[in-house]
């Protein structure tokens, strides 16, 4: 937790720089003060008392932690933001074609549901219109009849008297007039009936029912089509994200894959474990420098990411890193380096033991190893040791084979080299058994305290070496001095 002991922000950002000012800021989280425990001096070391914190300088370790957590958090941010987009990709493309579906169906069903209502009320409309019609006729045929009848009898009240002839006359005038008068009424009332029935028959174009339906389904048409054109460019641009995602993600594979098989393998791992090569070739009087930019003697082979040179340049120890998944054949690939760069010994190192066949430390020979070694988490104590191992085989194997001190030094280095195996055992240890971890790093300390005891035998014999040999050019000169 942090928390501000003044007014204005406890961390802020200038600008102007562009930097991250933090000021008067206290972090009370047990691991990140047990962590500054060991950076007293600048450095990452050993543990000291809380007490003797109260004056050091922590500005490194500050900006050594801000710096791999703001990686970190980087990295599993950008790992999750592709994970939601892709999740988002994914969701969007079932939702659009839900949505489209379920819209289309519900849009058919309303015109079905509307056809089908209208169609029900055109037959009960045209049942209606067909039970009236029969029941007018029925009373107009009764009507004509009953009004017949009626004019006959007022026709023979007022021309029958005792003269009938003038009826039997008029009586079939009358007759015919009455059943032309039924039929015209029947006939119109016919054509009235059938022309209203058609304006509510659906299948017939001219009504309004029909025009209705008609209007109905083509609108239906148009709105399902609008849905699937809408549909249709949406998924379009769903399908271009996906794409562009899937790019992202082969541009970062290829990239991945790209950095392992040219000078810009390992990026930034490459530039940490050159930074604390050069602090360890510092501390053993060394040279050390990054070359994997550079060809070599090999010609346009830029393999060896950096080499140590040795005792003024009596030997050279080549360092190779490979911060990826892809296995690689170390064997090959150091023998490459080391005669590209003319090392006599040869360093790999990966970020984890899981490149590395799942050992920390590999011996692939007398004179060559891979190491697994973080630079943001790992202390640098097994990597200084494997340089003083490299450095101590390669001075031994760069001199004169005909003293007796140089075998002295091989079996030291083959000593230190068998050595080197159980502290691999120890590094395993820290990993799977936590709590042993105190006894574990003492067991780790005594085998790294005797690999240093057997390679300073052997800088010992080598410099034994190293006198004999001038003896024996001074003797040399003595004779041939006599001889002349």
């Amino acid at each position: 937790m942090a928390t501000s002991t003044t007014g204005r922000p406890a961390a802020y950002c200038d600008p102007a720089q562009p930097a991250l000012i933090i000021h008067d800021l206290t972090v009370t989280d047990a691991e990140v003060v047990g962590e500054a425990r060991r950076w007293s001096t600048g450095r990452r070391g050993a543990t000291v008392p809380l007490e003797e914190l109260a004056d050091a300088n922590l500005s490194s370790f500050v900006s050594q932690s801000l710096a791999v957590g703001a990686r970190a958090i980087a990295g599993a941010g950008s790992a999750q933001d592709t994970y939601e987009l892709e999740q988002l990709i994914s969701e969007v493309g079932a939702r659009t074609t839900t949505s489209s579906t379920q819209a289309a169906d519900a849009t058919a069903k309303a015109a079905a549901a509307a056809a089908e209502a209208m169609t029900k009320a055109a037959q009960e409309t045209r049942k209606a219109l067909q039970e009236s019609e029969s029941s007018t006729r029925a009373k107009f045929s009764e009507t004509v009849e009953v009004s017949t009848k009626a004019l006959r009898k007022e026709v023979e009240r007022l021309v029958g008297g005792d003269n009938p002839e003038l009826l039997a006359r008029l009586a079939p005038i009358l007759d015919a007039a009455g059943q032309r008068i039924k039929e015209q009424a029947v006939e119109q009332t016919d054509k009235l009936l059938d022309k209203v029935s058609r304006q509510f028959d659906p299948a017939d174009p001219t009504s309004p029912f029909a025009k209705q339906a008609s209007k109905l389904a083509e609108q239906q048409a148009a709105l399902t089509a609008a849905m699937d054109k809408n549909h249709l460019t949406l998924a379009t641009k769903v399908d271009e994200l996906a794409k562009a995602v899937e790019v992202q993600k082969a541009a970062a594979a290829a990239a991945a894959r790209t950095a392992s098989v040219t000078p810009l393998k390992g990026g930034g791992f490459e530039a940490e474990v050159d930074s604390v090569l050069e602090q360890v070739a510092a501390g053993l009087g060394d040279e050390y420098a990054s070359t994997g930019s550079f060809g070599g003697a090999l010609g346009r082979s830029k393999k060896g990411d950096g080499v140590l040179t040795v005792d003024g340049g009596q030997a050279r120890v080549v360092v190779e890193m490979h911060d990826s998944t892809d296995r690689r054949v170390w064997n090959d690939y150091l023998d490459e380096a080391e005669r590209n760069r003319e090392a006599a010994a040869s360093i790999g190192i990966v970020r984890d033991a899981s490149q590395n066949q799942g050992q920390v430390i590999r011996v692939l020979g007398a004179r060559r190893l891979v190491i697994a070694f973080d630079p943001t988490v790992d202390e640098v104590d097994l990597l200084r040791t494997v340089v003083q191992l490299m450095r101590t085989a390669a001075l031994a194997a760069t001199a004169r084979r005909d003293t007796e001190g140089l075998d002295t030094a091989e079996e030291n280095i083959t000593a230190a080299l068998d050595l080197l195996d159980g502290i691999n055992k120890v590094k395993k240890a820290v990993v799977s058994i936590r709590n042993g971890a105190t006894t574990i790093d003492t067991q780790a300390e005594s085998l790294q305290t005797g690999i240093t005891r057997h390679l300073s035998a052997a800088l010992d014999a080598l410099h034994g070496v190293a006198i004999e040999v001038t003896d024996l050019e001074a003797e040399a000169a003595m004779v041939d001095s006599d001889v002349a």
